[in-house]
């Protein structure tokens, strides 16, 4: 069977030359090339600008890797019922020296479309080790310190070891994302950080469509929900339903359960009456700089 895609550009612009405008039809194609959902697609200044950013993006990211431009914030998790503060995120930032602070929302999806994401999630949690490492030096009360996934088990033992952590101060963070469509991989790369000693966490758990495959195949310590299922496009209160029963089958499958983005004291005070006491977002702190 033989299928194609198609990039079109509208012949708007007389003063145009013609390869630049098939150049347009190129770039318009080259954005859905591969896929099996979209069979064409017109060319727009947006897209360019969009095009341009991640190929920019990708030309100097292996620089501001080697520069440490990537800086850690972490954001605290608290218990609701005694507010006493029983870990932390740590979540990456991007700070340019000519673009300021660069949200992940536009460099996390390059780096994982393009294979870079493995580089920083290491980058990550060594800087996560010579944090924790630092407190242990000062004496500093200590509590977990969460991280994201890398997919080798072996590097991270090496970086924590060379830093002398203990392993239950660092806890690993697998998404959805990252299981969906290899839970088999998942599942023996799991057990691999499990006979290291490392506690696996669940994160964005509810965003995507695999959770209960995720939760049948996957041996994991603890869910962090997506706390997107309060944000109501209705008055059915679905989403708080969903959101009780996923905490109660959580405690019958003995998982602790934290939930993430808690942005409202509304919503805390629900997440309190459904016995989710785990809570971290924006209502209780932001995620801060070391220093801080």
């Amino acid at each position: 069977k033989i299928t194609c895609n198609v990039g079109i550009y509208v012949t708007n612009e007389k003063a145009l030359s013609v390869d630049s405008m098939i150049d347009r039809a190129v770039l318009a194609l080259s954005s859905i090339k591969g896929s099996y959902t979209s069979k064409y697609n017109i060319f727009t200044e947006s897209l360019r600008n969009e095009m341009l950013s991640e190929q920019e993006i990708s030309g100097i990211m292996a620089t501001a890797l080697e520069e440490r431009q990537f800086v850690l914030h972490y954001q605290p998790q608290f218990n609701h019922s005694t507010g006493k503060l029983i870990g932390v995120e740590a979540l990456v930032r991007w700070n340019h020296p000519e673009k300021g602070m660069i949200s992940p929302g536009v460099f996390i999806p390059i780096f994982e479309k393009n294979g870079f994401i493995t580089r920083l999630d290491l980058y990550v949690f060594e800087q996560v080790c010579v944090f924790i490492r630092k407190c242990m030096d000062k004496g500093l009360p200590l509590v977990p310190v969460s991280s994201n996934f890398s997919r080798f088990v072996e590097n991270l033992e090496t970086i924590r070891k060379r830093h002398e952590v203990p392993i239950e101060l660092v806890r690993i963070e697998i998404t959805e994302s990252a299981v969906f469509g290899d839970s088999e991989h998942a599942n023996e790369v799991v057990k691999q950080l499990h006979q290291c000693g490392y506690i696996v966490e669940m994160d964005d758990f509810g965003s995507g469509y695999s959770s209960l495959n995720v939760l049948k195949d996957i041996e994991l310590d603890l869910i962090k929900l997506d706390m997107m299922f309060l944000v109501e496009k209705s008055d059915s209160n679905r989403g708080g339903m969903i959101l009780s029963s996923v905490v109660r089958m959580a405690k019958w499958l003995g998982l602790p359960v934290i939930a993430e983005g808690v942005e409202t004291a509304e919503q805390a005070r629900f997440l309190k009456d459904i016995n989710c006491t785990m809570v971290q977002g924006y209502l209780f702190d932001k995620p801060l700089p070391e220093d801080e």
